[in-house]
């Protein structure tokens, strides 16, 4: 696959349909409008996004963030003291290694993340994404209509999350989106779902832990799958609605430090339109 031209960035696919290393760029100054505007563009197309080398300060990471909307403040994630929005993941933090997508935990989750690498271990510590668009694409026909009427339920972390169950600890908040989103830019129709979903709505425990079973199995296979091998000052940032992820805990004790952010907005994943039949 040859390197896509957007206003003087060039994109180099990874897989086929997931993963873009972009050259031309350098985010340590501000971007103008054309070249914000292609790297959103180019976001949508790959899915996620790699840059190598950057090695961002605090209010360029910040600024380059806010190229893809409003940036959140974490309330459980450790932050920096220079900025409420960057988290330092860090190798005592433990890799999230569950497959999962950024905060579905919210009636409108995290639109984008993005995460730069600022120690590396010497072997080790890959974070792999794998396209839930592709994964759906992927199913057979009865599959996606069996998806396609599914909700999974998420806690929505009543301890931490809801200033109502803060005052009353007893009463659980849950949060329900539906398995499979058109997203609200492209269209394109994709699996939505994260493994800390607590049920699947409607399916009895057998059920659930079968489906819960065929939908990682499929939706990680390696033809959905791009791993990225991280060198200190390296930056991704993915598109929430489109993937999930997850790290590699293969480094142990070795140093890993990096900067996270997360892109919000006001959006909710709604179900797709029906699809119905010819007659």
């Amino acid at each position: 696959m040859k390197p896509t031209a957007l206003d003087g960035l060039n994109v180099s696919p990874l897989n086929p349909t997931i993963g873009g290393e972009v050259t031309g760029v350098d985010l340590r100054k501000p971007l103008n409008d054309a070249t914000s505007a292609a790297l959103r563009s180019a976001l949508l197309d790959r899915k996620v996004l790699f840059f190598k080398e950057q090695d961002l300060n605090v209010e360029e990471f910040e600024r380059f963030g806010r190229t893809f909307g409003e940036l959140f403040i974490h309330p459980t994630m450790p932050q920096l003291p220079e900025s409420p929005y960057i988290n330092p993941v860090a190798t005592e933090h433990g890799p999230a290694k569950d497959w999962h997508i950024g905060g579905p935990w919210r009636t409108s989750p995290f639109i984008a993340e993005l995460l730069q690498l600022k120690i590396t271990p010497p072997a080790g510590g890959d974070t792999m994404w794998a396209d839930l668009q592709a994964a759906y694409r992927g199913l057979s026909t009865p599959m996606r209509r069996l998806f396609d009427e599914l909700t999974a339920v998420y806690l929505a972390d009543p301890a931490q999350y809801s200033p109502t169950t803060r005052a009353n600890a007893g009463e659980r908040l849950e949060v329900e989106h539906p398995l499979v989103i058109n997203h609200p830019e492209t269209g394109e129709r994709g699996l939505y779902y994260s493994t800390s979903a607590v049920r699947i709505t409607g399916l009895n425990e057998l059920e659930q832990s079968t489906l819960r079973r065929l939908l990682l199995e499929h939706a990680t296979q390696p033809r959905f799958v791009v791993r990225y091998r991280w060198q200190p000052g390296d930056i991704a940032i993915w598109d929430n609605r489109a993937v999930w992820h997850s790290a590699v805990d293969d480094y142990g004790d070795s140093p890993r430090l990096g900067w996270h952010a997360s892109v919000t907005a006001d959006w909710r994943p709604g179900p797709p339109p029906a699809v119905t039949s010819a007659t």
